[in-house]
């Protein structure tokens, strides 16, 4: 897939990944791009639309989409983690290789 034709307004709540906090007022969701799921993104509690996404294939493979810089250094941790929740259950462990340091 092409994930520079992505924008975080083309992608849409697939599934609810439980929050680690609630100190914050956004919500991670597994995000799809028409009918495939393609990462995860950051939304406002009670909001269908995404704010920051990391979607891709692998570790090798990912575009941030959004404001990466409005965010707390604690949000981008979070949602990388969530990132490679993804690879695993969504992508299965052939997504995973060695980890790209960013």
């Amino acid at each position: 897939m092409n994930f520079d034709l992505v924008k975080c307004e083309n992608l849409q709540q697939a599934i609810h990944i439980p929050n680690t906090t609630d100190d914050y007022q956004e919500e991670t969701w597994f995000v799809k791009f028409g009918e495939e799921i393609v990462g995860v993104g950051l939304f406002p509690k009670g909001s269908e639309n995404c704010i920051l996404a990391i979607v891709g294939d692998g570790y090798d493979d990912k575009k941030v989409i959004g404001d990466i810089d409005i965010h707390d250094a604690l949000i981008i941790e979070g949602l990388n983690i969530a990132f490679e929740g993804y690879l695993r259950s969504i992508r299965g462990d052939v997504a995973i290789g060695e980890k790209k340091v960013d």
